[in-house]
C-alpha cells in the first residue's frame, strides 16, 4: 500500500516514486482534446524542474537553471503570442508595428524626413525678392512632347506668378489630351501613364514631390531645381520609366538622364535634394551621367527601398566648400555632389533601379 505524507491533514495517498504518473499533454487539434501519457516522477522532474533531492552542487545548479527556464517560458510565451496576434491584426490595416519592413531592408531604413515638403506656393524662397522686382512665386512644373512635325511643344502644369511674367506665351494645361500625364496638387504627385515625352522639369516643388509611374513610359530628360528650397523627387508606382535619348542614332551615347539641383537659396543654405525610389517601380536611366545630384546638403542623397536593387555602379559622394569671402565670419556651408559611379569611379551612363528577384 502507498505511503502517506506525515503532515497531510487530508490523508491523500502519495504514489511511490517508481510508480507511473499520468502527465497531461495538449496537442493542437481542431477540437479540444487531451492526450494522456505515462511517465515516472523521476522522468517528470528531470525533464521539467530537476531532481527533487539533489546529491551535489552541480545538480542543484542544474535544477535551478531548469526551473528558471521553465518560469521564463511560462511568462514569455503568452506575451509573445499576444504580441504576434496584435502585430498580425495591425498588419492587416497596413501598420508595421515591429518595423519588420525596415529589418528586411538591405539598403536603407526608409526615406528621410526632409524640410520643405510642399511646393513654395507663397514664394518665400524666391530669388526675385532680392532683386527688387518680386513678381510672386517662382515654382513651376512643366513638360514637353515632340509633335508630329518634330517640334517640341511645352506646357505648364504648375506656373508661379514669376513665370507668368517671364514666359506668358507658354500655356498652363492639365497635361496631354490622352491623359498620359497629370498633376495632383493635393498629393503633390505627377502621374505618368504610358507617357512619351522629351522633358519633365520642376522648380521649388517641395521635397515631397513624387512621380508616380504606371505602365511603360519614356522621357528624354528629367531636371529638378530646388533654389535652396527643395529639389527632391520620389518615384513610386509599379510601372517602368526609361530616361535618356541617344544624341546620335548611330552611336551608343545618350543625352539627358536625371539631374537634381539643390542649390543655395536666399536663406544662405543648400537645399536637401534627394532621389528616392519606392519598392515596385522600375527606372532604366541613360545619360552622361545617368544621375547627377548637385549642390545638395544631403551627403546621402540616393535612397531605394527593398526589394529594389541597383544595377550599374555604386553611390559616389563628393563634398565641396562654398567660398564666401565677403562673409569671413560665416561658416562655409558644405554641399555634396552625388552620382552612381562605375567600377573605375566614373559616373555611370546607364543605371537601373528595379525590384529584385
Amino acid at each position: 500500500m502507498a505511503d502517506y505524507y506525515s503532515d497531510n491533514e487530508y490523508h491523500i495517498p502519495r504514489l511511490a516514486l517508481d510508480e507511473p504518473v499520468p502527465v497531461e499533454e495538449h496537442i493542437p487539434v481542431e477540437v479540444d482534446t487531451v492526450n494522456e501519457t505515462s511517465g515516472t516522477w523521476d522522468e517528470y522532474n528531470e525533464n521539467y524542474v530537476g531532481p527533487l533531492e539533489a546529491s551535489s552542487d552541480e545538480e542543484i545548479a542544474r535544477a535551478e537553471e531548469k526551473r528558471h527556464s521553465r518560469l521564463k517560458q511560462m511568462i514569455l510565451r503568452p506575451v509573445a503570442a499576444i504580441l504576434v496576434g496584435v502585430t498580425a491584426i495591425m498588419a492587416s490595416f497596413g501598420v508595421d508595428l515591429l518595423g519588420l519592413d525596415y529589418l528586411r531592408n538591405d539598403h536603407i531604413d526608409g526615406f528621410p524626413v526632409l524640410p520643405n515638403p510642399d511646393p513654395d506656393w507663397e514664394g518665400e524662397y524666391d530669388w526675385s525678392r532680392d532683386s527688387g522686382q518680386y513678381f510672386g512665386p517662382e515654382l513651376y512644373l512643366r513638360y514637353s512632347v515632340e509633335s508630329e512635325n518634330g517640334e517640341f511643344e511645352y506646357g505648364y502644369l504648375v506656373k508661379g506668378a514669376t513665370w507668368e511674367q517671364y514666359d506668358p506665351d507658354t500655356p498652363v494645361t492639365e497635361g496631354p489630351k490622352d491623359g498620359s500625364l497629370r498633376y495632383d496638387k493635393a498629393t503633390n504627385t505627377l502621374t505618368l501613364n504610358n507617357f512619351n515625352g522629351s522633358l519633365i522639369e520642376a522648380n521649388m516643388m517641395g521635397n515631397a514631390f513624387k512621380i508616380e509611374v504606371l505602365g511603360d513610359n519614356q522621357v528624354d530628360f528629367i531636371e529638378i531645381w530646388g533654389a535652396g528650397h527643395s529639389g527632391s523627387i520620389t518615384f513610386t508606382g509599379n510601372g517602368t520609366l526609361t530616361v535618356g535619348r541617344k544624341m546620335n542614332p548611330d552611336e551608343e551615347h545618350y543625352d539627358g538622364g536625371i539631374v537634381l539641383m539643390g542649390e543655395m537659396g536666399v536663406t544662405g543654405e543648400f537645399a536637401c535634394a534627394c532621389l528616392m525610389v519606392d519598392r515596385e517601380v522600375t527606372l532604366d536611366i541613360h545619360g552622361a551621367p545617368a544621375i547627377a545630384i548637385e549642390s545638395t546638403a544631403m551627403e546621402k542623397a540616393i535612397y531605394y527601398l527593398d526589394p529594389i536593387t541597383l544595377t550599374g555602379g555604386t553611390i559616389l559622394v563628393q563634398s565641396s566648400q562654398e567660398d564666401r569671402p565677403d562673409e569671413p565670419d560665416h561658416p562655409e556651408p558644405v554641399c555634396y555632389y552625388v552620382t552612381i559611379a562605375d567600377s573605375e569611379g566614373n559616373p555611370s551612363e546607364h543605371v537601373i533601379f528595379a525590384p529584385g528577384k
